[in-house]
């Protein structure tokens, strides 16, 4: 019998997996401080162009009843807000996850984002912000 040729390969996936087809970690701080007012900077991984889809804050180190903070793309919740500065009491505990609103989506360029504290928790306070997106770089050359 002659070679019928070579066997059927089809994928899961039809297309090489590039980084802007993928949600990846843009951006990370432990740590932030939320018992005083003001700005956090987080410095953007390896990206010179990103869209932000999910902002992650977690592990508080206290339930964060008073506190009040936002996502931005320059200091003092200037320039595009990514998530509006809105309270954090859902954050009872380090266990609990809150994904937060976002607002923006658009295209940034900016290496750095910026926490912003507008409302101060009234005690020794800190959480864990992840901020993920597409990786948009090879548009933005």
């Amino acid at each position: 019998m002659a070679n019928p040729g070579p066997a059927n390969s089809a994928q899961p996936h039809p297309s090489n997996l590039a980084s802007n087809q993928a949600i990846r970690l843009l951006a990370v701080y432990t740590g932030v401080n939320v018992n005083a007012t003001g700005d956090t900077v987080l410095p953007i991984n390896n990206s010179t162009g990103y869209s932000v889809s999910n902002v992650i804050f977690t592990n508080a180190s206290v339930s964060l009843s008073s506190a009040a903070a936002g996502l931005f793309t320059a200091p003092s919740a200037g320039g595009t807000g990514i998530v509006a500065n809105a309270a954090l009491s859902a954050m009872t505990g380090s266990t609990v996850v809150s994904q937060r609103t976002v607002a923006s989506t658009a295209l940034q360029t900016g290496q750095n984002l910026y926490v912003n504290v507008g409302t101060a928790q009234g005690a020794a306070a800190t959480m864990d912000v992840y901020v993920y997106g597409y990786d948009l770089s090879v548009y933005t050359q």
